[in-house]
């Protein structure tokens, strides 16, 4: 039978290891992750999870066992945060050149000294050349909806390619929401028992691995595997709409757009606040809506490139920083590279807020969507980025 609780992020995304009967679990604890991992080590003492829980003495060991693990044949499920990711990032290169389907969270916290204690996406976005798929995910539910399917997504024998699903620290991690917790049996009949052709110790399922050969064909069938996953990422998020009744559109959601000319594009836990105000600004008559970017790697190029002809503005919401770019959020930037060749593309504005964790307002997401209706009127783009959490913009109207 379905339960329904009030959950926190960091204990959902504990069921969510729990339900896909995870084997091993080599992680550190760091803020806001650490609930998270202490959600396992109680589910493991009181028997309701059958793995093994290894205790490291940091994140670069973290990585280190859960690529040994994976290699030997096991689930395997670890999670950190900010300094921690950066301490992990040189074995974090490893698992997608070998090809291991390890599922990560990573609890968005941004990075000392320009940031603090709470969320950005500058440490995930840090590994978005690692070649790990990256799911970002707005509530409790997802976190448990997505780490279940990141394991079908990841362990598919045409990807085999390590997940990493994201949410806000303390946002998400540390807020209680509605979740429904799916039953085992229906999990275990969506989720199969991980069979690795490459990797395993069930006698006659290993397979002769395809031989390496040069730096640049690892990486071009890294990119490739990456390419497929597109598909995959869809296909699962309807095979669990199926089971479960739930679907997050795949890579991206578009939200109350019925004849909207702009979009404001956003990631992770600030989406849900952006459709009240989308909710509110439609009622009175703006033609605007929201697309939710739930999968920045693969990046859905050919989707946005579709979705695009809709709209004749983007407004780029960027939790992020990318410090002496080309101009703009680390979204924007590839949402500018993906658009590129089309004959008839959307403007793309870029709006800066929520850095170091600082709490996207209702206020400044109206901001955005008036100044990006504006942009459309006069086709003029002001600045490059917009640094919205600089600026008094007053109370709420």
């Amino acid at each position: 039978m379905v339960q329904i609780r009030m959950m926190e992020g960091n204990e959902a995304a504990a069921y969510g290891a729990m339900l896909s009967r995870v084997q091993v679990v080599p992680a550190y604890p760091i803020t806001p992750q650490t609930e998270l991992i202490s959600f396992i080590a109680q589910f493991i003492t009181e028997g309701k999870m059958k793995a093994e829980y290894i205790k490291v003495e940091g994140e670069h060991t973290a990585m280190a066992a859960a690529i040994g693990a994976s290699a030997a044949g096991a689930r395997v499920f670890t999670a950190s945060s900010s300094q921690g990711i950066v301490f992990m990032e040189e074995p974090l290169w490893m698992p997608p050149g070998m090809r291991l389907p390890i599922n990560m969270c990573i609890v968005n916290r941004s990075i000392a000294p320009t940031g603090g204690l709470r969320p950005d996406h500058n440490d995930s976005l840090l590994q978005r050349d690692t070649g790990w798929i990256q799911l970002y995910c707005e509530n409790s539910q997802e976190v448990m909806d997505t780490i279940i399917m990141g394991y079908k997504i990841a362990e598919n024998k045409n990807i085999y390619l390590p997940v990493a699903t994201c949410y806000d620290g303390y946002f998400v991690s540390a807020t209680a929401s509605r979740v429904e917790i799916p039953e085992q049996k229906d999990v275990d009949a969506f989720l199969p028992p991980y069979e690795h052709e490459w990797y395993s110790l069930i006698p006659g399922v290993n397979k002769e691995r395809p031989a390496r050969g040069s730096s640049a064909k690892n990486r071009y069938e890294v990119q490739q595997a990456n390419e497929r996953a597109k598909k995959v990422i869809e296909e699962v998020d309807e095979d669990f709409n199926e089971t479960f009744g739930r679907s997050y559109d795949g890579m991206i959601e578009e939200y109350n757009c019925d004849n909207a000319e702009a979009v404001l594009m956003t990631m992770g836990s600030m989406t849900g606040t952006v459709r009240d105000v989308i909710d509110d600004l439609k009622k009175s008559g703006k033609k605007i809506g929201l697309l939710k970017l739930r999968c920045f790697r693969p990046f859905p190029t050919e989707e946005l490139q579709k979705i695009s002809k809709k709209y004749h503005i983007i407004g780029v919401v960027d939790r992020n920083t990318s410090t002496g770019s080309a101009g703009g959020g680390i979204v924007s930037l590839e949402l500018a590279r993906a658009l590129y060749h089309l004959e008839d593309r959307p403007l793309i504005a870029n709006f800066h807020v929520g850095l170091g964790g600082t709490d996207v307002t209702p206020r400044q997401i109206e901001y955005m969507a008036e100044k990006t209706l504006g942009i459309l009127k006069t086709g003029k783009i002001p600045e490059p980025v917009d640094w919205v959490e600089l600026k008094d913009l007053g109370p709420v109207m």
